[in-house]
């Protein structure tokens, strides 16, 4: 059990997104054998907001170091309400009904904790209530479940999606409520880049009822060609481009902290290759492990992840195929294959990001 430093401590709220730490926070000192990833667990909290919270830049703690604990290692019962909204849309004669199923947010929650008790993930519970970061409130009302069914009035045709293509061959989209640039940018066969440098945004903040340009179609149509091929998907394609980019920086060195060609950390590879065809943030391998779906087993271009010098995902690569990826080692960017002794026994699992 760890060591409270400190009893009752209270963390004011400011602003919709920020977390309220619960009103019976500890504080507890780093012993030896410590990690934030065990520490994460023990408190039923994340390994980004003890980082968030403490200031943090690196993973590295030391022994001795006090750190506060935004959360409980205890968790009460949900309270859980259903609240059911039907809409009729006069002009496509359609009648919509949503049913929601919504939480209150207690002291010591996290969106972690908040996903496990309803079987969720944390990406798809900030999509459902338009969050942009892992920060909840004490007393914020979530939507935890949602599910919409949609039925004709009569036999007149509904009117087009909200989407609309102009003679030019450009998509306007106007953001809906749980929309994010990856969303949208999935469902166009865009990537987040492409849509800023259309729409000139300078972050990946969007905004309900904003109208975006894109430039991508939201289907790719097969060849009509005699070989019976069909052009190669849009995630395909992202994945093909994050392997080429990946070995074409076979060899460069390693640098810890690293994110260039200069020299990269193992995050710091994956972030650079990412971002070939993606915006994505600079995390740990532990935070692209939080942000990352868990697959049982890994195809190209999905995400291998290794417990090395300390517990919990600390090193991470790109798998290849035929049980081969790539990665920043200690001896720079090469290929290793996961029967090696040595990975094999400190193999996580696989997460996928490139849908």
């Amino acid at each position: 059990m760890k060591q409270k430093l400190i009893g009752l401590t209270a963390t004011a709220v400011v602003g919709s997104s920020l977390f309220a730490t619960m009103a019976n926070a500890e504080s507890v000192k780093v012993k030896s054998g410590d990690t934030l990833w065990e520490l994460s667990r023990e408190y039923n909290t994340t390994v980004q907001l003890l980082k968030t919270t403490n200031g943090l830049t690196s993973d590295f703690i030391r022994v001795g170091q006090v750190l506060e604990i935004p959360g409980s290692k205890t968790t009460t019962p949900t309270n859980t309400n259903t609240n059911t909204n039907t809409n009729t849309n006069t002009s496509s004669n359609t009648s919509t009904t949503t049913k929601a199923t919504t939480y209150k947010v207690k002291a010591g929650d996290s969106l972690w904790v908040i996903a496990k008790q309803y079987n969720t993930s944390v990406s798809e519970l900030k999509k459902l209530n338009g969050l942009s970061s892992d920060l909840i409130r004490v007393g914020q009302v979530l939507t935890v479940k949602q599910a919409s069914t949609t039925k004709p009035n009569n036999s007149t045709p509904s009117n087009p999606p909200s989407s609309s293509t102009n003679t030019s061959g450009t998509n306007t989209y106007t953001v809906k409520a749980g929309d994010s640039l990856w969303k949208i940018a999935n469902q166009y066969n865009v990537t987040i880049g492409e849509i800023k440098v259309a729409n000139n945004l300078k972050s990946d903040t969007i905004y309900v009822g904003q109208k975006l340009k894109l430039s991508g179609k939201e289907t790719i149509q097969p060849d009509n060609n005699s070989s019976g091929t069909k052009e190669p998907s849009s995630s395909s394609s992202k994945i093909n481009t994050v392997i080429s980019e990946a070995k074409s920086l076979m060899g460069t060195p390693y640098r810890w902290g690293g994110n260039t060609p200069a020299g990269f950390d193992c995050s710091g590879f994956i972030y650079y290759v990412l971002n070939k065809v993606t915006s994505v943030s600079r995390l740990s391998t532990a935070g692209y492990w939080d942000i990352m779906k868990s697959v049982n087993s890994p195809s190209v271009g999905d995400f291998v992840f290794f417990t090395t010098y300390k517990e919990g995902p600390s090193h991470m690569g790109i798998y290849l195929g035929n049980n081969e990826f790539i990665h920043a080692s200690s001896s720079g960017v090469t290929i290793s294959n996961l029967n090696n002794s040595y990975w094999k026994k400190r193999y996580l699992g696989a997460k996928r990001y490139l849908n």
